[in-house]
């Protein structure tokens, strides 16, 4: 009987420790206990929500296999290979789980190809890039939460440069924002854009990614009809590290 005893005390200690543990209690400025109802956020059952729950930063890599899109039919696109440093902040809105990220990236981008006949062509093009997103947060757990965004950005091409070689050897070289030096090609210095894409963090460090760009804004105009345009677009892979 006495075992029975122990394990029924046993079991309401248990039940007691349970039920405190579902509410906050403070105390007054007289030492009295007093009753707040226990009222967690969306993502309270996550240390890494708590953490980082107002907002983070990142500094981040990027590489992208960025095609220039020709509107030109039988105009083969062009693969630029582009890498990015970036840095970012995420503000939460309110208590939800909604977030306002605006970030900067400088980006350089490089196309190389021989054609048949011996003529090789290079293409070097370097611009800044502000992205503003919004973005969504769901905690998985205390060591993952996934984000999915999307929003436009603004670029500015700060610097480009064509070099052409022909079968003999001999090189031509055009600044690409030059009108003096780029026949009549149209290029474009500022830019409008749009991405979307999730990101995984990890624990309280790691930030992984991957996303899809493109312009909504010509980068440039034939030289020889002014219909025809050309785009930037593609997928893009990002990792960081978050604070």
């Amino acid at each position: 009987m006495k075992q029975v005893n122990y394990l029924l005390a046993a079991m309401l200690l248990f039940v007691c420790q349970t039920a405190a543990a579902q509410y906050d209690n403070e105390y007054d400025e007289y030492g009295n206990p007093v009753y707040r109802g226990n009222q967690p956020s969306y993502n309270s059952y996550s240390s890494y929500g708590d953490d980082l729950e107002d907002g983070w930063g990142t500094v981040y890599l990027k590489y992208s296999p960025m095609q220039l899109i020709s509107s030109k039919r039988g105009v083969d696109d062009k693969t630029y290979h582009a890498a990015t440093f970036g840095v970012s902040y995420d503000f939460q809105i309110g208590d939800s789980p909604v977030y306002f990220e605006a970030a900067y990236e400088f980006t350089g981008a490089w196309f190389s190809k021989r054609y048949p006949g011996g003529d090789k062509y290079s293409m070097d093009l370097y611009y800044s890039k502000i992205p503003l997103n919004v973005a969504f947060r769901l905690n998985l757990s205390d060591q993952f939460a996934i984000i999915p965004y999307g929003g436009i950005n603004i670029k500015w091409n700060i610097y480009g440069e064509e070099r052409e070689t022909d079968a003999t050897g001999r090189k031509y070289t055009w600044k690409l924002f030059d009108d003096n030096r780029t026949y009549d090609d149209d290029y474009r210095r500022f830019q409008f854009g749009y991405q979307a894409g999730v990101k995984l963090l990890i624990a309280t460090a790691v930030t992984v990614g991957v996303s899809w760009e493109a312009d909504l804004t010509n980068f440039c105009k034939y030289y020889d009809n002014k219909e025809y345009t050309e785009k930037f677009q593609g997928i893009a892979f990002t990792l960081g590290y978050s604070f």
